[in-house]
């Protein structure tokens, strides 16, 4: 019954009139008002084999059965099949009955696949109720979750050929170039590119009132999905157990990759003994592992629930946090073309970091804050170094942020004047790490970095220059940290060549003066170009390169594009 409550829009609650509502009647009826099915009509049929206060009676207990349900005002039609009683009222009844309801039309098209058969002189034929889109001859699907492809031949609709199917119709679809092991029962026709196979969905479910237990946070049941049966492992989101009546938010694991989206229907079913115990409405297919009791994940699916897009995108935007959220992304999850989505954004107006995510404004500030207190915070722990890489200050966060989001953010506190940059060491504006000195170490200092200075690229050794003055090396030491002296990085590892961070830039200035990207140059000419030795333009190269703002290439040199 399940699998052929597939697309149904109503439905007839037919009660004999000498047995009441049974035990069958009631999990059907069950299954229609957990796929939301909420229009029908009820029928008393047998009337003739039932007094006229047995038939009141029976009357009366299927109103308190139907009391509180989709069908409470239904319309209530006493028949016989025998004597004729209420049969052109019930006729009377179906053909004013507005059944139809409205299913997404469109290109994509969704058929879950009840039956599949060959047929002589046809081949495969696959049958299912059209749940939305618009299906025609020739058109290329995809069996999924396999992603098989395939074509459509023909199709037909009550036997009668159709060149196209919509929403709602039974229809047997004729595939070729397709195997017949590659097709069964439970698989989903879809358009190509349309489903992502799933393991992890959440949903909103629904308890049923007459499950005896509550419903405990890992429990294993029958997953039913259009045609689909899996197994699933339930996670509560928002309780620690789901009593009968009630409705949580769920996450719900798969033992197999299946094939549906966010909108369908679907019922559980208690893995021993077999029967309906509750049902619900998918929310997001591929979810991500979330925790339980998150609120920013549970108040997003609550959203999402409502419906309203403008709470979906702002729990989207707070469950991402500084990880942002791909524009395309949330198109998909709000179901909206580029002009109704627009309102939508606006109504938050979050941040828009490289075109193409979207970042909660109040999360992006705090990152802000967050990033200067780290800077901050290192400083204070290391006054003699000078500040972090950025790598370096991205790992000193509790959570890492989208690699756009940091370096929009660290653009956006540059601009302001709240931190800067020195050769790739970021720090906040005015911080100074030889700002402790005492002032005979100042003097010590810039004595030793005048030295370095004014020796340019052909710098002393270094323990020329300490000598065995403990002050001298601890400031030398602090110097290198600080970026004011550079060691250079070579070929030779043992070589020890110190010079002057300003003797650097100046030699980085007067080859992009000279030797603009993407002109080449050789050694003999930057040796020239400093009216220097290979002995101390050698070493200097070899750092240009190391540090990427020359590219080698054999005996020739260029600066690198920037």
């Amino acid at each position: 019954m399940i699998s052929g409550a597939t697309g149904v829009d109503g439905i007839i609650l037919l009660v004999a009139a000498n047995e009441g509502v049974m035990p069958q009647t009631r999990e059907h009826f069950d299954i229609a008002r957990l796929l939301g099915v909420d229009r029908g009509i009820v029928v008393i049929s047998k009337a003739d084999l039932v007094s006229a206060q047995e038939l009141d009676a029976t009357i009366e207990r299927v109103g308190a059965f139907v009391r509180g349900t989709q069908l409470e005002s239904a319309t209530v039609v006493v028949t016989s099949a025998n004597s004729g009683l209420g049969l052109d009222e019930l006729r009377a009844v179906l053909e004013s009955l507005e059944m139809r309801v409205e299913r997404p039309d469109g290109r994509d098209f969704y058929l879950p696949l009840d039956r599949v058969f060959t047929m002589r002189g046809f081949g495969l034929v696959a049958t299912g109720t059209l749940r939305g889109g618009t299906l025609r001859s020739n058109a290329r699907v995809e069996i999924m979750p396999g992603g098989v492809p395939a074509t459509v031949r023909a199709l037909q609709i009550h036997n009668s050929g159709t060149a196209a199917a919509r929403p709602g119709q039974r229809v047997a679809v004729n595939l070729r170039n397709v195997k017949r092991e590659d097709v069964r029962r439970g698989n989903t026709l879809a358009s190509r590119g349309l489903l992502t196979p799933t393991r992890r969905i959440n949903a909103e479910l629904d308890l049923l009132e007459n499950h005896e237990e509550a419903l405990r946070n890992s429990a294993t049941v029958r997953l039913l999905i259009g045609t689909t049966e899996a197994m699933a492992r339930i996670r509560l989101l928002d309780k620690r157990e789901l009593e009968p009546g009630g409705t949580a938010l769920v996450q719900l694991r798969c033992d197999r990759d299946i094939a549906t989206h966010a909108g369908e229907r679907f019922l559980i079913r208690s893995y021993s003994p077999m029967r309906t115990i509750g049902g619900g409405r998918i929310l997001e297919v591929n979810a991500r592992r979330h925790r339980r009791f998150d609120e920013s994940v549970t108040r997003r699916l609550r959203a999402t629930a409502g419906g309203d897009p403008v709470a979906i995108l702002s729990g989207l935007l707070a469950e991402a946090g500084t990880q942002g959220v791909d524009v395309d992304e949330v198109s998909e999850r709000l179901g909206l073309t580029e002009d109704a989505l627009d309102p939508v954004v606006r109504a938050l107006d979050p941040m828009l970091i490289d075109d193409d995510t979207f970042v909660e404004r109040a999360a992006f500030e705090s990152l802000n804050e967050r990033l200067v207190t780290a800077l901050e915070a290192f400083h204070e722990a290391n006054p003699r170094q000078r500040g972090l890489t950025a790598g370096s200050l991205r790992s000193a966060l509790d959570d890492a942020p989208a690699e756009e989001v940091f370096r929009q953010a660290l653009a956006g506190l540059t601009s302001a004047g709240r931190i800067e940059s020195d050769r790739g060491m970021l720090r906040v504006t005015g911080f100074d790490p030889l700002a402790g000195l005492s002032e005979h170490e100042r003097s010590l200092s810039d004595r030793l970095e005048r030295t370095f200075l004014d020796s340019g690229i052909q710098p002393p050794p270094p323990a020329g220059v300490i000598g065995n003055d403990r002050t001298k090396r601890k400031l030398f030491q602090l110097l290198l940290d600080s970026g004011q002296l550079v060691r250079l990085r070579t070929y030779d590892r043992g070589s020890n060549i110190v010079v002057h961070t300003a003797v650097l830039r100046d030699v980085e200035a007067e080859i992009k003066a000279q030797y603009p990207y993407p002109e080449q140059f050789a050694l003999s000419q930057v040796r020239d170009l400093l009216d220097s030795t290979r002995k101390y333009v050698v070493p200097v190269m070899e750092h240009l390169d190391a540090a990427g703002v020359t590219v080698r290439l054999g005996n020739l040199r260029r600066l690198r594009e920037r």
